[in-house]
């Protein structure tokens, strides 16, 4: 049997991918900040980083 959906590090709340070694406790989630990573399938696409804000005119 093939895995059409494969196992990834996700934050529990967004089912987001997070980067998270098996001995680390938690992980760093773009948009809920700290949580304790679980293991499923990717729901969601990664949060896009925020845009640079333009520099102001002297």
């Amino acid at each position: 049997m093939t895995n059409s959906r494969p196992i990834h590090t996700v934050c529990p709340h967004c089912k987001r991918p997070v980067v998270a070694l098996r001995e680390q406790q938690r992980a760093r989630c773009a948009e809920h900040g700290i949580v304790v990573p679980m293991r499923s399938v990717v729901a969601n696409a990664p949060v896009a980083p925020p845009l640079r804000q333009p520099e102001p005119v002297a």
